[in-house]
């Protein structure tokens, strides 16, 4: 019965999904092949974007979810396809296989991906390795400061930070993002790191200050209070308080301002007065 119930569940995401709704079908068979290959021990290579590729495997979330649909976030996706260009530096914190990071460096912009995980991290450069981008990997987590921090071990894209030793995991460097951005300019951070954005914010004090991060997208649900113990207000703070604006994107990418109170879909960060088709100031 809990194989019928998660394969009724994925042939709902595939048919539902607005990546697939011109070619349906077409997207039920690739969802299928993959699970029978999977199953068999073998991955599969899966588009995402137009031209870039991916090893998927089953059980693995991020990846499984790229070959349901292309692209798997369809909002939040198509608004960095329409802001990333070839000057733009975009930074994808807490990476994963890297879809967001190759979805970026398909646009033709820089792009430094953040995993902590080592395994995770592994399979982003073999994935970065099957395109030949120029995409930058860290092994390290972001925080408030430099240090070390523990993070848990085979949660796959769930893994996160463990706080005041709540639970077991394996020591991570730290680093902030004020230290990887230094002095350039940013279009755009990506963050999603089960919880901690906020840690990963504090370390951002003086670019948030600046302004030089354009847009930020912050994952919005309930793992703040699991992982910090707190809800999501300390983050539109900081932001307001830097002066960036709260919006969400339509289910055609174009961003709206949201009520970014309680819980939801990705949230976005816009600094106020930006030209989200511009070129970064000096570049």
């Amino acid at each position: 019965m809990g194989v019928l119930k998660d394969a009724h569940q994925v042939l709902r995401f595939v048919w539902r999904h607005p990546a697939n709704r011109e070619r349906r079908l077409h997207a039920v068979g690739r969802a299928v092949r993959f699970q029978v290959r999977g199953r068999l021990g073998l991955p599969t290579v899966t588009p995402i974007g137009t031209g870039a590729r991916l090893w998927a495997e089953i059980h693995q979330s991020g990846a499984s979810k790229v070959v349901y649909a292309n692209p798997p976030d369809w909002a939040e996706m198509r608004v960095w396809r329409s802001i990333l260009r070839p000057d733009s530096l975009f930074i994808d914190v807490g990476s994963n296989i890297g879809a967001y990071a190759l979805w970026a460096a398909e646009s033709g912009a820089e792009v430094i991906a953040v995993e902590p995980d080592a395994d995770a991290a592994a399979r982003l450069r073999r994935n970065i390795a099957l395109n030949g981008f120029p995409i930058e990997v860290l092994n390290c987590a972001l925080a408030a400061e430099p240090g070390t921090m523990s993070l848990t071990v085979g949660r796959d894209c769930t893994n996160h930070l463990v706080m005041n030793g709540s639970e077991q995991g394996r020591a991570v460097t730290t680093r902030t993002l004020d230290d990887i951005i230094g002095d350039r300019y940013v279009t755009g951070v990506k963050i999603d790191v089960e919880g901690a954005e906020r840690l990963v914010l504090d370390g951002a004090e003086r670019a948030l200050a600046e302004r030089r991060i354009r847009v930020l997208q912050l994952e919005w649900n309930e793992q703040s209070r699991s992982t910090l113990g707190e809800d999501r207000e300390p983050v539109a703070a900081t932001l307001r308080r830097h002066g960036y604006h709260l919006t969400r994107p339509d289910a055609d990418g174009r961003l709206v301002p949201t009520d970014p109170s309680g819980y939801g879909e990705d949230l976005f960060a816009v600094v106020d007065g930006a030209d989200l088709h511009a070129g970064a100031p000096g570049g």
